[in-house]
This record gives C-alpha cells, structure tokens and sequence, in this order.
C-alpha cells in the first residue's frame, strides 16, 4: 500500500491543463480541464487555481502532487529543460515552485512516459511486462516500458522518439529538420487536412467536416496513416516491442486512419515480419492514462 491515501494528478500539455485527485485504488474525481495560458505568469496562476479547486474537492488532504508534463524535463531536479513546443516553461523549477506554494512532496513526470505507465497498469495494455506507448497531440512523444518501468536510455529526460528523422525539411522545435513531430503532430495533421481542402482549426471538426467530403476524407487518412506506419516502422526496427498503444489528443484521428496505418507497417517490414507488432491499441481514455501513470509512479516511490 502507498505512503498515502490522496493524490493530486496533473497533466499540463502545449494547449492545456488538466488534472483531478485519485487514491491508490484509482478512484477519482472528474477530471478538469483548462486551457493553459501561453506565458509563464499565466501558466503559474491557472495551476495554482487548478490545484486548489482539486485539493478542496479531495475528501482528505492529499499527500503528494504527481505531475506529468511535455517537456524535455529533469525529473530529478523537477525543472524543465529547454522546451520543444512551450518556450515560456523553459528552465522552469516547477517542482520547487509547487511544493513551496503547497507544502506537499512534487513528483514530475514526461507525460508520454507517464501515458505509458499508465496503459500497462490501469489502461488498454494492463498486465503487460513491455510496451511502446506514442503520443500524438500538440506534440508527439513516447515511453517505452521495459519489464514494467519506464526506460530512460542515457538520458536525464528519457528517449524523445518523435525526435528521429522521418524525412522532409520542416524545422522542428527541437532545432532538427524533419523529425517526425512535424509530421504527426497536431499542426501537421491540420496543414495536411488543408491540403485536401478541408480546412479547420480543430480536430474534431475536421472529422465532421470530413463526414461531408468522404472522398477527401479517405484520401487524408491514407497520407496521415501512411505517416504513422513508416514512424512505427522506424521504432519497431530498433525496438521491436509487440505491444503498442497510441493515446493522446489525436488519437481517436489515428484509429480511423488505422487500415493504412498498417498497410504501411507491413509493407514496409515485409521482409523482417519478426519485427511487425502483435497488437496496436487505442487508448479508451487518452485525457485519463498520464494521470494514471502518475499515481502508479507516486504509489511505488511514496
């Protein structure tokens, strides 16, 4: 049993916050959502306004503050390193800031790698030992789970594989061209929708939108899945992990691109079969696994 019975979870993205409190068991409150502003000033003051409303709502005081976060991040320092797509945050000591503001113990988390944990213990890949978990929102992150923990490589801040080459000459946020966020993410995705026409500033229209044009429809979710094949083709060739699990804010876009998603997979592994997945999961609750992750995380270190 953990040190405590009430955690506050947190999970602050590119566009927004969100977070609710949870008990070791993983019962929980609703979760709330707000957007965060784009300035660090702003940012400071939405969560310590979010984390109030969670803390007076929580039926006992919590015992720790679990925070997962894009990042790069330094989990042990508890600050942000410089950031890919929130300058603001750059270099901010969150951890500090947090447990000075609430007396509680911070723990800090990359949130891809946080969604990973959360799959394998609570979500769609609950039980299983290893796992490759990707992101696709504001930004596109992953975690990879070895024999239960979340892998870090050599890195402070744990491997950023939507950082590799996946092929033209967008700058990324990271200082590279063509790395495979500039492609996948949430812009690219909108960019590549206007390209057919169907232009939006929001997912979930362009999906009813595309209800309306099937014809174009189609034809996106072939470029976008096209995309996504050869990115988990490029990760399974150094990985080679059988589970999958894609979660994030696009998400329920990449299920409906899922037939050539792994047309593109498989044609591209053909000659290396050992290498192709057996299981690609969406997450049922993407808004729901970074938090989960961080209240496995604060259950084995608290």
């Amino acid at each position: 049993m953990s040190g405590f019975k009430y955690c506050v979870a947190l999970d602050i993205g590119g566009t927004n916050l969100r977070g609710t409190w949870l008990d070791f068991k993983g019962r929980r409150d609703k979760i709330f959502l707000k957007k965060r502003p784009q300035n660090l000033s702003g940012t400071k003051h939405a969560l310590t306004l979010l984390i109030q409303k969670i803390i007076a709502r929580c039926p006992e005081k919590p015992g720790i503050i679990a925070v997962a976060s894009a990042g790069p991040l330094d989990v042990q320092k508890k600050c942000y390193l410089k950031t890919v797509n929130m300058p603001e945050l750059d270099f901010f000591p969150i951890g500090s800031f947090l447990e000075e503001k609430f007396s509680l113990p911070v723990l800090l988390e990359n949130d891809a790698q946080a969604a990973a944990l959360g799959e394998v213990t609570y979500g769609c890949l609950q039980g299983e030992d290893f796992a490759l978990v990707i992101t696709l929102g504001t930004g596109v992150g992953t975690g990879v789970i070895l024999d239960r923990k979340i892998w870090r490589a050599g890195h402070v801040t744990g491997p950023e594989l939507g950082h590799i080459f996946l092929g033209g000459e967008e700058l990324c946020g990271c200082g590279q061209q063509g790395c495979a966020e500039t492609l996948l993410n949430k812009r690219a995705l909108l960019a590549l929708a206007t390209k057919y026409g169907l232009t939006t500033t929001s997912v979930r229209t362009l999906i009813n939108i595309g209800q309306q044009d099937k014809q174009k429809f189609i034809r996106l979710l072939q470029d976008y899945g096209a995309r996504l094949g050869l990115f988990i083709a490029q990760l399974q060739v150094m990985l080679g992990l059988k589970n999958i699990c894609i979660c994030g804010g696009l998400a329920h876009f990449a299920r409906l691109s899922h037939k050539f998603m792994r047309a593109t997979l498989e044609k591209r592994l053909s000659q290396r079969s050992w290498w192709l997945p057996d299981t690609i999961k969406y997450s049922s609750n993407p808004d729901l696994s970074a938090l989960l992750g961080m209240l496995s995380l604060a259950t084995k270190q608290y």
